[in-house]
């Protein structure tokens, strides 16, 4: 089974949409079972996070073992109806609206952001898309790699690390330069270079479309070995190399054996 990893959307249906597309036609062309594994942030920041969910849902419908990776924003709308209470349930939603960028969102479903409450949340959002968002994975383990949201606590197995961790953390995660058990596929924090970025423990595809215009995949191989492809605004979706950055380093999940 060859793995589509799909970096952070953020609303951007129109370069999800044709980027789907090309997997889809290559996988065709090339005779392989795949599936899609959406690394979260579906929603927030641009301007169509309903047709991007839209989206992911057909998608994880049609392509058996496809399925979506909860990130940060994705999770603020389930944790303001399931987590919180009182007072906190609005004060989240005011957060997450005017620092996070969910009033793009609520306007992307034809609500008015002024006048959006906790009681509308629970009463008038897609209930099809909260339970979508209910059901999401925290992580997902192939045989080399571990894809995540954000990243993980280095030196923590798997199985103990959070899912505020998994769906949040920045440090000590990016500057960590040692090899984890499995290479980390990751989003979450966008790329310096706004290009897919490899080095020796990570592979981060968080290339920005929300104000870059560039989304990002990574294509898994059963193997181990790692392409990218990137849906470009101007473009369209096209093979790319990626910016490979510090040293190799010789195991058996090294660069060299890996991608």
């Amino acid at each position: 089974m060859h793995t589509f990893a799909i970096g952070d959307v953020h609303g951007r249906a129109d370069l999800l949409s044709p980027l789907l597309e090309f997997i889809k036609e290559q996988a065709k062309a090339d005779g392989i079972d795949f599936r899609i594994v959406f690394l979260g942030d579906i929603i927030d920041r641009g301007p169509a996070s309903k047709a991007a969910m839209c989206l992911v849902a057909d998608t994880i419908e049609a392509i058996p073992g496809s399925s979506l990776i909860l990130g940060n924003h994705d999770w603020f709308p389930i944790r303001i109806l399931d987590e919180l209470q009182g007072e906190r349930k609005h004060m989240a939603l005011s957060h997450w609206m005017w620092n996070m960028g969910g009033d793009a969102t609520i306007a992307s479903y034809g609500f008015d952001p002024e006048s959006f409450t906790v009681a509308d949340l629970a009463s008038r959002f897609p209930e099809e898309h909260l339970r979508l968002l209910r059901g999401a994975e925290s992580y997902i383990e192939l045989q080399s790699h571990v894809l995540v949201h954000a990243g993980i606590v280095p030196g923590l197995p798997m199985v103990l690390q959070s899912a505020y961790d998994l769906m949040w953390i920045k440090e000590p995660f990016l500057s960590h330069v040692d090899l984890h058990d499995k290479i980390v596929v990751h989003g979450h924090t966008v790329t310096k270079s706004l290009e897919c970025e490899v080095r020796a423990n990570r592979i981060a595809i968080d290339t920005g479309a929300y104000e870059s215009g560039s989304l990002s995949a990574a294509h898994i191989r059963p193997d181990g070995r790692v392409a990218f492809i990137s849906c470009n605004a101007e473009m369209g979706p096209r093979k790319v190399e990626p910016l490979r950055m510090g040293a190799e380093v010789k195991n058996a999940f090294s660069v060299a054996n890996s991608l």
